[in-house]
């Protein structure tokens, strides 16, 4: 059991949803983090990208159905129409789900570019969850017979101990009792660094199997196909100044299938400027 460390300040656990994707399965995986402690404060924030609002301006446009492949005109104002839908929809989850937690909450909704709102909220915020959009790619009409998907994996990367640690906890507690789910990367840049990273897995999760692997080769899409290898239902990071860069963000949203949380604070001592999260010199 993880221990209980005081926490004064309401921590801020932002979700990013938008028109294409499933807000309430990204609010469902928020509940191991909300539901261990009652000092957070959820925040909904519903993202209309510019590019879906220049095409709701237009007379009409043709809508691909996903199920029956069939095509249809879809008028402009059916599509704001349905942006207000989800929007409402996406209000409502929040609320029910901070009712059930017993947590404060807040909502807004946003129009710009997803990646700077992106960039924007995951600075502010303490921790950032956020999907990804292959997520919403359709599936293959003939998927492959007698094959058994495995099962999703909660991927933590964990770079240095100060912003590692705060991800491995978020982890932890996303992997709950299936801690046998538990992907741990270790992407530290020299072999002490990756030394006392394991010193520190040894101590949070004691007795307990882990799946742990060392990337040799540094950068963001090493890490993505190593989280893609591990078949990742959740990938966690630490925030640093250079994840927070738009080609960043933009990378884990383009090239992986799974949700994507960022934790940039966890409790009120890890705020000194010594654990702020470092900004990379590359």
């Amino acid at each position: 059991m993880l221990a209980k460390l005081p926490d004064t300040n309401p921590r801020r656990v932002a979700v990013i949803m938008g028109t294409s994707g499933s807000g309430q399965s990204l609010l469902d995986a928020l509940r191991p983090l909300l539901g261990k402690d009652l000092a957070n404060d959820l925040q909904g924030v519903f993202v209309v990208d510019d590019t879906l609002q220049t095409a709701a301006a237009l007379p009409f446009v043709k809508e691909l159905c996903r199920l029956t492949w069939g095509v249809r005109e879809f008028q402009s104002s059916h599509f704001e129409q349905a942006i207000e839908l989800r929007i409402r929809t996406a209000r409502k989850a929040v609320a029910e789900l901070a009712q059930r937690m017993g947590v404060s909450h807040s909502f807004e909704n946003v129009q710009g570019s997803t990646v700077g709102l992106l960039q924007e909220t995951a600075h502010r915020a303490d921790i950032t969850v956020f999907e990804s959009l292959q997520m919403f790619k359709a599936a293959p009409a003939f998927p492959p017979a007698r094959k058994i998907p495995a099962q999703p994996r909660i991927v933590v990367a964990v770079d240095d101990l100060v912003s590692g640690t705060r991800a491995l906890i978020a982890a932890i507690l996303f992997a709950g009792d299936e801690m046998h789910r538990l992907s741990v990367l270790n992407t530290a840049k020299t072999t002490a660094e990756q030394d006392a990273i394991d010193q520190v897995i040894s101590t949070l999760i004691p007795d307990r199997t882990v799946r742990t692997k060392r990337l040799s080769k540094p950068g963001l899409m090493n890490l993505i196909a190593a989280a893609r290898a591990e078949n990742a239902g959740m990938l966690v990071l630490g925030t640093t100044e250079k994840l927070l860069k738009p080609e960043s963000l933009r990378s884990l949203r383009e090239e992986l299938s799974c949700p994507v949380c960022l934790v940039r604070r966890w409790h009120d001592d890890t705020d000194s400027p010594a654990t702020q999260p470092r900004k990379d010199e590359s």
